[in-house]
């Protein structure tokens, strides 16, 4: 197991919960895909992922585990794992980089930090790699600045230098999110070929079941910081069982979904489950938060979960 997230609780500094409680796994190799609209507590799991809450959020409760080491915990074990066998591609790549530092700067910063490479050598190590991601190697290209590339070529920027010390597990922040059809479809279809080369797990976080179903073997379904549904991809497109999952999956399909209303925030969540107040299918017994029912990896918390195949 590559990853494992126990009982995890983050919490406002006024103790407002923000998130969880959540379990999750991951093992070598496989594709998880964490789906929810924003304000869901995606982003905010990935940084406590890397130890990197933001000021006035706590972890409460739980712990993160990476390849066995305790993420909440700062020191060297922790730091070894991060760039190194646990890499990152964030959702934003112009926001992400440095405007002062070249491509080849950027490019060699984790060669240099976890393998102690020159600037030379890991570039010429990552020729291969950068041919691979459609960059060009020579020095006038890698002398220039962010700025000067695409919104394509920065977000393979980040994504070969997440993989320039060979990860083990890839997390994804919403890495397609601003690139127009066709980047994103590159993107994703370059994605799946690391995988199959390289073994690469991935943890993808994603708003969109459509682009979750191209790129994950299984997928978590976030809303209002709780876990709502989870399972394996092709199951939960065929038959969704929780009317929310069932609402991603008529707006990956363009379906009118039936539900109106909005996330609302963490200190305005109503009584219950989180999206009573949005759903179709709400009763008075959703006044009373439904145990989780199954595995983490496949399990519902739902009181009136949906017939197989039925959508809302």
């Amino acid at each position: 197991m590559v990853l494992a997230v126990d009982s995890l609780v983050l919490t406002r500094r006024d103790g407002v919960r923000l998130l969880g409680p959540l379990d999750l796994t991951l093992d070598p190799g496989e594709r998880l895909g964490l789906l929810g609209e924003s304000g869901s507590g995606k982003s905010l799991l990935v940084q406590a992922l890397f130890g990197a809450l933001p000021p006035g959020v706590n972890q409460t409760a739980g712990g993160v585990r990476a390849f066995g080491v305790a993420m909440d915990q700062p020191g060297p074990a922790r730091d070894r794992l991060r760039g190194a066998r646990l890499a990152w591609v964030p959702q934003q790549p112009g926001q992400a980089l440095n405007p002062l530092l070249t491509l080849a700067e950027h490019l060699t910063l984790l060669p240099g930090l976890h393998r102690q490479e020159p600037l030379g050598a890991a570039l010429a190590r990552l020729k291969p790699l950068l041919a691979r991601l459609r960059l060009p190697s020579d020095p006038a290209f890698l002398g220039q600045f962010p700025h000067q590339l695409s919104g394509g070529q920065r977000q393979r920027l980040c994504l070969a230098m997440a993989l320039s010390c060979d990860p083990e597990l890839l997390v994804l922040d919403e890495p397609t999110a601003a690139l127009d059809a066709n980047l994103r479809q590159e993107f994703l279809d370059l994605a799946l070929e690391l995988h199959r080369e390289r073994g690469l797990g991935f943890l993808w976080v994603t708003h969109d079941l459509g682009v979750a179903a191209d790129v994950c073997d299984r997928l978590l379904v976030l809303y209002g910081g709780e876990r709502v549904e989870a399972g394996p991809v092709a199951r939960l497109l065929a038959a969704p069982r929780h009317p929310y999952t069932a609402r991603l999956r008529a707006a990956a399909r363009r379906e009118p979904s039936g539900e109106t209303g909005f996330l609302p925030a963490p200190q305005d969540r109503p009584r219950g489950c989180p999206f009573r107040p949005r759903c179709p299918q709400a009763q008075t017994c959703c006044l009373d938060w439904a145990p989780w029912r199954g595995s983490p990896g496949d399990g519902l918390r739902c009181q009136r979960p949906l017939a197989a195949g039925i959508g809302p």
